[in-house]
């Protein structure tokens, strides 16, 4: 036989031999002209050759009528194929309207994997992959230092600056506040909002590369003292787009608008949005000049682009080198250094690819799940194949038949997955960390979506089109010859429908077992004990109303006048002023102490520590045991001899095998505090428990001074049968009475505090969980 063309063997896998049909149209021909020839009395050799130089040349014919057929199928056959592709359809729809319960698990089934992957194949591209909005972020470096490996410090720019300024590894450098975002006022006529501020330099979106979307960013002049002193200019604001969209509206009049920030109540105007997935310092809503780097108490890590031939640990070593040059009395004994990449994404990275891994297997055990079953129904229809064979239907008929009902499935389950996925993405933002990075950039696109729909898709017609290939490789008889005792499958089939099984168990199990693990983290974390009980506990933010001519001893006499009135609010059982919220971490307020007998050499390599102010209340509303001696009491007022309460790790610390009550200690600085005393030593009078306040999942060396020989901060603590909204109700009566100039802008419970910190484990075991 000649060479097949492509449209011919197309026909002849569909059913359909153009050449067969013109050599059987021939033959039936010449057989008819040969039986008229021998009923003439010609034989049998005879009558043949003279059909065949009657009839001519025989393949001539053949080829012009194939060619004739295969024109006028070409034509034909195009709508033929929709006219099957419609029948079908048909087919399936009754199919699927005989085995409801088939068609909604699968549909189900898939929709659940397809929606669960194109969400978090999302959130991975959209944090992970997506480059950050800055100019060669991998040539970024962000650094500091530390004196012990759990608890850094920084350095205030009027001693870092003058000597980084002989870097060879950077090619310029900016800072920003070693504390990260901080909650601080915004007062927009009679708005207020709890935004997070982030402090630095003017220069740090220079240093960066990363312009406004909308306005402008700082520059160089606006870190000018000049400019922060005049209290009317130079002080700007730059809006993150997250906040730009949450808490205004995505207005674009909102440049060049005028408000009131912080405690100060300083005036700022806002000059301009920030591009989304900036999100540096961690949760920042806006950012603020450092004014001139020279604010009291304003200590900086350091963001540098690296120089060409740089690397990030050759700019550690240096940095670590020229901050042991500057003249701060503090050694340090070591110093990190991370991409502007890992510093943004923090420790969000081994969460979303452990999350992105789960969800693969999720959509795999999907894509077995849906086979088995896809699987398990063509062997109930075994016989169903093989009768239609037997009365003429094509191997391609079949195939096409079963390629319709998996498309069709997968093309239903596909468009329920796109609304999973899309209702996931709006509610992920509401379950997440507030200071999930590049939050304000997840939405549905098309990569992840393709990515998923293409491998359910060709897992869905590969299942689909397995019994298929089984029914090929089987004869016509021997569906037929099966029935209730020997069972509708065949052992190949059977063996196959088994290790699908197989593999989708051990695939569960793994993601059973991820997920208990996560959960059984969890739990630990929210059992183990945190030094402190935060049942009925809340934390209040005020704002104080400073002034240039605001004293320690203004502040500590609002502090005193507002305690007194809180303890008198029905339902409160103790109150505190603080020096900041719980859960700030380790980076703010951090001090040195100096201890009695010791040289100034030794004394530069203690470490540094968290400090918290406290009034005679604190460890009442805080819950937190005293092991030693006293708490801090109202014995301790300004004109009292300096005292001070230090946990137990800080007391071994110092004094290992000592007993620490007695001892004294000294803050190496000259402040408003420490004119207090001669010489400013404090004495240790009290031991407490160690605790988990500043961060949850370690504790933390701290010392505790009393409020009236420290500053009050604007932070209070209070332990109260009340709820958050009756409480804030009698606060903001209580500040009518004795301080009508103090703003209350917070109010949270503990468990809002703590859900912080746990919000990230909790979001892994839930979705990892629901996984499983």
């Amino acid at each position: 036989m000649a060479e097949l063309s492509r449209w011919q063997r197309y026909l002849r896998f569909f059913g359909r031999d153009i050449q067969a049909d013109v050599q059987d149209e021939v033959r039936f021909h010449m057989e008819m002209r040969i039986r008229d020839y021998e009923s003439q009395g010609m034989s049998r050799a005879e009558a043949e050759r003279a059909a065949r130089e009657r009839f001519g040349n025989v393949d001539g014919v053949e080829a012009q009528l194939t060619h004739h057929d295969a024109s006028l199928s070409r034509r034909t056959e195009r709508r033929q194929w929709l006219n099957d592709l419609v029948r079908d359809g048909r087919l399936a729809l009754r199919g699927f309207r005989r085995t409801p319960g088939f068609f909604v698990a699968a549909v189900l089934i898939l929709g659940l994997g397809i929606g669960a992957s194109v969400a978090m194949f999302t959130v991975f591209r959209t944090v992970l992959v997506r480059k950050l909005p800055v100019h060669e972020q991998d040539r970024i470096v962000v650094m500091w230092t530390y004196r012990t490996p759990e608890s850094d410090f920084a350095l205030w720019p009027e001693e870092l600056y003058p000597v980084l300024r002989a870097t060879r590894t950077l090619s310029s450098f900016a800072s920003a506040a070693h504390w990260g975002a901080v909650e601080s006022p915004i007062y927009d006529g009679d708005h207020s909002f709890a935004l997070r501020e982030g402090m630095v330099s003017a220069n740090f979106f220079d240093v960066i590369g990363t312009r406004a979307i909308l306005g402008d960013v700082f520059h160089t002049i606006d870190d000018d003292p000049t400019a922060f002193k005049t209290r009317e200019g130079g002080r700007k604001i730059v809006l993150s787009y997250h906040a730009w969209r949450s808490d205004f509206g995505g207005d674009s009049s909102v440049i060049g608008r005028v408000v009131k920030q912080g405690a100060y109540s300083w005036t700022y105007k806002f000059v301009g949005v920030a591009p989304a997935g900036l999100d540096y310092p961690s949760g920042v809503d806006y950012w603020i000049p450092l004014r001139g780097g020279t604010r009291a108490g304003t200590s900086v890590f350091i963001i540098g682009r690296l120089a060409p031939s740089a690397t990030v640990t050759s700019a550690r070593d240096e940095y670590l080198a020229l901050s042991n040059r500057a003249d701060t009395g503090l050694l340090a004994h070591g110093a990190r250094a991370a991409t502007f990449t890992d510093t943004v994404l923090g420790n969000v990275q081994p969460v979303i690819l452990v999350l992105t891994a789960a969800v693969g297997l999720l959509l795999l055990i999907a894509c077995l799940n849906v086979g088995n079953l896809l699987l398990l129904r063509a062997t109930s229809r075994a016989r169903e194949f093989a009768v239609r064979r037997a009365l003429g239907a094509a191997y391609g008929d079949i195939v096409r038949q079963l390629a319709v009902e998996a498309l069709m499935l997968a093309i239903v389950g596909g468009m329920l997955g796109l609304v999973v996925a899309e209702v996931l993405l709006r509610i992920v933002p509401s379950l997440v960390p507030h200071d999930l990075p590049r939050l304000d950039e997840i939405r549905l696109t098309r990569a992840p979506i393709l990515i998923a729909s293409a491998i359910t898709g060709g897992a869905v017609v590969l299942f689909g089109l397995l019994p298929a290939a089984f029914a090929a490789r089987s004869s016509l008889a021997s569906p037929l010859r099966l029935d209730s005792r020997s069972g509708l499958e065949t052992h190949r089939r059977r063996m196959v429908r088994q290790s699908l099984v197989a593999i989708q168990v051990a695939l569960a199990l793994i993601m059973v077992a991820g997920a208990g693990l996560l959960a059984r983290s969890l739990a630990r974390l929210e059992t183990q004990d945190v030094g402190f009980t935060s049942e009925h506990v809340m934390t209040l933010a005020f704002n104080p109303n400073y002034t240039r001519d605001t004293t320690a001893s203004l502040l500590n006499a609002v502090a005193d006048r507002l305690q007194r009135r809180f303890a008198q609010i029905p339902g409160v059982i103790a109150t505190t002023p603080t020096v900041v919220p719980p859960m700030m971490g380790t980076g703010i307020w951090q001090i040195r102490l100096d201890k009695e007998g010791q040289s100034a050499a030794d004394a530069k390599s203690n470490p540094t520590l968290s400090a918290e102010i406290a009034g005679p209340e604190f460890f009442k509303t805080f819950g937190i045991p005293i092991l030693r001696g006293r708490a801090i009491d109202d014995r301790d007022r300004a004109t009292s001899p300096l005292v001070l309460v230090v946990s137990e790790s800080f007391a071994k610390r110092y004094w290992p095998g000592d007993n620490p009550l007695g001892k004294k200690v000294r803050i190496p600085l000259i402040t408003e505090a420490t004119m207090h005393g001669a010489d400013g030593w404090r004495t240790v009078v009290g031991v407490a428990k160690d605790t988990h306040l500043r961060v949850l999942r370690e504790s933390t060396p701290m010392v505790y001074f009393p409020v009236s020989q420290g500053y009050w901060q604007g932070y209070f603590a209070i332990r109260a049968n009340l709820t958050p909204t009756v409480l804030a109700t009698q606060v903001r009566a209580a500040l009518d009475d004795v301080a009508p100039d103090v703003k209350l802008y917070s109010v949270r419970t503990m468990d809002d505090v703590l859900a912080g910190p746990l919000s990230q484990p909790r979001l892994g075991a839930l979705l990892m969980t629901s996984f499983g």
